[in-house]
């Protein structure tokens, strides 16, 4: 089909130069001209339920990542015999929020699923872009359908918001610590180890021995490891450090573990940026950065793992289905077999191996003109059977069904994921969610850029946090929640 407007590179364009001149008085109506230009056409091409001849089409707005490609191919393979087709419209991850957002309150009727990420459902749904599951489990049949109890609580609780799942939950994604077996047992490196730091090299239970294991693997192109030379530099851990949620998203484990808030206290509302915990795991953060690969604040999780994957880490913190998406695929990695994922260290004792719970799921897009049965399918695709056709696709998948993670199948066919989560169920660790602030991406985004100054050494730690914390505050006081 033609397009009906412009290009996905020239409306980029055209978006970003519209966000310039809306910041400007004597732009904004101009700019708000070319927004509903930039809109009739997707308005005009949104109507339309049918595909071909019997065929329901339902839209989806969502991330171009592996596993919602792999999520598009099996609802396409499962609608087939039932006349439904499913169409994507893929942009920019970071991008999906603000169109979905956007789209909402212009009345834009593209959409029957969005893509959500657990720290976007307390904005999409204070504007009501989305609608709860629960609004659709009105009978027996449609409770049956979602099986709510199935889900793990440990991972799904992101994807909840005043006692309401917002979302069908489709992929948890815990932050855990993926370390290279073959070097921790090597006894070479061991008795250095041990000689430089008295005590035995293991896996790291604490953040102190995270950052000495960190220093003791980073070495120079030329030194020796495992008893080989090596042939480029390697790193004591990869991280990916890039603005724009990916810096934040990995800094906030080590946030939680040292005992902050997720910059503000829910019981207050008083932002926390420059509390004592807070500048403490920034220092951390910077100290540790000195044993990451360079130009880490220019790449997200799966260009950080394929560092790790080129055998050039000892040590990698991110998301489990990052690590796994890369680290044991043979025609990706030189590291197969070599890799085992654990949970995050400790630093407070009260909060043990501290993490933020992530997850992401297939949300009903509140304007959509085919509620029902767009509901109807999303628990079929994603129900127990349709889970596991999704991970035959996408093996990093991290179900979020505990019938799929005790499924015998699953157990034999995908070790990696069924040990991780299983070592999560049991060593219970301290989980904390993001709040329920429809803000948040705002006030994420400016404890981010404050991080990324400290980082950078743009700033001191203190004064980007201090910063921070007025910012905060500024916006807390407008959105009333303080005065």
């Amino acid at each position: 089909m033609a397009a009906l407007g412009p290009t996905r590179p020239r409306r980029a364009e055209m978006t970003k130069e519209v966000k310039r001149m809306s910041c400007q008085p004597k732009y904004r109506v101009a700019a708000g001209l070319i927004v509903l230009l930039l809109l009739l056409p997707a308005a005009v091409g949104s109507v339309s339920p049918a595909g071909a001849a019997g065929t329901t089409t339902l839209t989806f707005l969502g991330p171009d990542f592996d596993e919602w490609i792999a999520f598009v191919k099996v609802a396409n393979e499962i609608g087939r015999p039932m006349g439904i087709q499913i169409k994507p419209e893929y942009l920019p991850w970071d991008d999906v929020f603000q169109k979905a957002l956007i789209d909402s309150k212009t009345g834009v009727r593209t959409w029957d699923y969005v893509y959500i990420y657990n720290t976007w459902v307390p904005g999409l749904a204070a504007a009501k872009a989305i609608l709860p599951i629960n609004d659709f489990m009105t009978t027996p049949e449609a409770t049956n359908a979602v099986q709510p109890n199935d889900f793990i609580t440990l991972t799904t609780a992101g994807l909840e918001l005043n006692g309401k799942l917002w979302a069908m939950p489709m992929l948890a994604a815990p932050y855990m610590l993926g370390y290279r077996t073959d070097l921790f047992s090597d006894a070479t490196e061991k008795q250095a180890f041990q000689a430089k730091y008295g005590y035995a090299l293991a896996v790291p239970q604490t953040y102190k021995q995270l950052m000495d294991i960190a220093q003791f693997f980073t070495r120079k192109k030329g030194e020796m490891l495992a008893g080989r030379p090596l042939n480029d530099d390697f790193y004591g851990i990869i991280m990916a450090n890039k603005r724009g949620g990916f810096l934040f998203h990995r800094f906030e484990h080590i946030l939680v573990a040292f005992g902050a808030d997720l910059v503000y206290n829910p019981k207050t509302m008083q932002p926390t940026a420059n509390s004592p915990e807070s500048l403490a795991a920034v220092k951390y953060y910077i100290q540790l950065h000195q044993y990451m690969q360079p130009g880490t604040d220019t790449v997200t999780g799966g260009g950080a793992e394929r560092v790790m994957a080129a055998g050039r880490g000892a040590m990698a913190m991110d998301a489990l289905d990052n690590m796994l998406s890369v680290l044991p695929v043979s025609k990706l990695s030189n590291v197969v077999g070599s890799v085992t994922y654990t949970l995050l260290p400790s630093q407070v004792p009260t909060r043990p191996h501290a993490n933020v719970g992530d997850a992401n799921g297939l949300a009903i897009y509140a304007l959509s003109q085919q509620k029902d049965a767009a509901f109807k399918f999303a628990t079929k695709v994603l129900s127990t059977q349709g889970t596991k056709e999704i991970m035959k696709e996408y093996p990093a998948l991290v179900p979020m069904r505990a019938s799929v993670v005790q499924d015998l199948e699953v157990r034999r066919n995908y070790t990696d994921v069924f040990a991780a989560v299983t070592l999560m169920i049991k060593q219970k660790p301290y989980t904390a969610f993001i709040p329920p602030l429809k803000e948040w991406v705002q006030a994420m985004d400016i404890y981010e850029s404050a991080l990324s100054a400290a980082l950078s050494g743009q700033q001191s730690p203190e004064d980007a946090l201090n910063g921070a914390q007025a910012k905060e505050v500024e916006l807390f006081t407008r959105a009333g929640y303080i005065r």
